[in-house]
This record gives C-alpha cells, structure tokens and sequence, in this order.
C-alpha cells in the first residue's frame, strides 16, 4: 500500500464534506488501482479508503461499481479488527446499503441483522444509530415482499424515535414519510394518507420550507401507489380505498 494513505483519505472525507463527490472519487479512485485486492493483505488505512469510496459510489448513483469496495472493506475490517469492533459495524451497514441496491435483499437483510445486533450491544436499543438500522432493514423487507414485517418493524422504530427524540427529528420524520409510502403500495390507503399527511405537517412545524426532506416528503405525498409493488405477507384490503393526500 502506498505511503500516506491515510492523508489521502482525509483529503477525500475534506472533498465529500464540501459536496465534491466526484473529486473525491476520482482521488480514491486512482489510489486504490494500485492497491493489493486481497483483503487478507489490507491494512486499516486500505479497508478505511475503500469504505470510503464505495459510500462515496453509492452516493453517486453507482451501487454495482461500489459492490467490490464495500465487500473488500468489509472482509478487511472483520479480519483486522474482529466483528464487533466500530468500524467493522460500518463496514457491514455499507455492504447492506449497496446489496439492497443491486438487489441482493437476502444478504442484506442478514447484514443489518447483525449491525441492529452489534449497535444495540454498543449503543442501546434507542439509539439513533439502532432506529435508523431498523428503518433501513424494513426498507429490504419490504423490497422482499415481507410487508407486514417491515411495515411493523418501521411503525415501532419510528414511535420509539418520536418517544424518544420527538416530532422534529428530521431521521423520524423521515421514517414517518417511509411507513406511509410502504402503506400505501400494500394498498392500506387510509392509514397512508395519515401517516403521509402527518409527515408534512411535522415537516412544515419543524423544518424551513426549502428543506431538501420537506420537498422530498411533499413529493412522496404526491406520488402514486408502486403498480409493481407486490405483497407477499398481505395483500390489501379490496374494500379499502385510495385517498389521494392533500
């Protein structure tokens, strides 16, 4: 590995706090076509820069080119740091990230099993960190048809985030808006339009109107069920039906 990896890292974390995603690819990009692509050979700072760039991929739109670096990264953490340590936790929520992408649900599922797991030992089951893993674990579910299970899951998450963080916290309002889209493709009309409803008013309490969540959870509200949505747990009610949000 190359001699100031790390700095170089750091030069990518400066590029993506400012908005550069692309600089920053670029530069992780042409450090690591040089590094060695077993992760029995990677060192920290190599498993760190390859974290990096496959969130950075993911970022971009690029799920598939950052599939090898978010494994690689993963691989190397466990091995050097064992299964439980921080970064190997990270590491995990990263590769999940990108296999729900590519649409590798099953493994997914099973790798945010184990972050919820190791986070909860770490963090306690309120934290921040646990609720946001749940939410994105009913998020695979429901893409696997589990929509009753990942419906339940996302409504404990998000009461428990209210109870604890309250009505503003943009990542439960986020949940909120999340619940209702799931809602309304498994055909639960009714209780999508409240939830998607109550989404926007919590948007419009708490956050300025040119909030980039207030447009995307407005933009939510107006969107359409998923045609090609299909429920394997529940299917919809037929007597229920469609309200379009206000």
């Amino acid at each position: 590995m190359p001699s100031g990896f790390g700095d170089l890292t750091d030069q990518a974390h400066h590029l993506v706090s400012t908005g550069d995603l692309a600089g920053a690819q670029r530069l992780l990009s042409d450090a690591l076509s040089d590094a060695d692509p077993r992760p029995a050979n990677a060192t920290t700072e190599l498993a760190e820069a390859a974290s990096l760039q496959a969130r950075v991929l993911v970022a971009l739109g690029e799920p598939h080119s950052a599939r090898g670096w978010a494994a690689f990264a993963y691989a190397a953490h466990t091995r050097l740091h064992g299964r439980s340590d921080p970064r190997t936790v990270a590491a995990a929520a990263t590769l999940a990230a990108v296999l729900h992408r590519v649409g590798s649900h099953a493994r997914a599922a099973r790798l945010y099993q184990d972050v919820i797991i190791e986070l909860t030992a770490q963090d306690g089951p309120e934290s921040l960190r646990v609720l946001a893993a749940h939410a994105d674990l009913a998020t695979v579910e429901y893409a696997r048809g589990q929509c009753r299970t990942a419906r339940d899951r996302l409504q404990d998450a998000w009461e428990l985030h209210r109870e604890v963080y309250g009505d503003g916290h943009p990542s439960g309002i986020k949940m909120l808006a999340r619940l209702g889209a799931m809602q309304r493709d498994c055909g639960q009309f009714a209780e999508a339009h409240d939830n998607l409803a109550l989404a926007r008013e919590l948007c419009r309490q708490h956050l300025p109107a040119d909030d980039p969540l207030a447009t995307q959870v407005a933009t939510l509200a107006r969107a359409p069920a998923n045609p090609d949505h299909s429920c394997l747990e529940s299917p919809p009610d037929p007597q229920d039906t469609p309200v379009v949000p206000a």
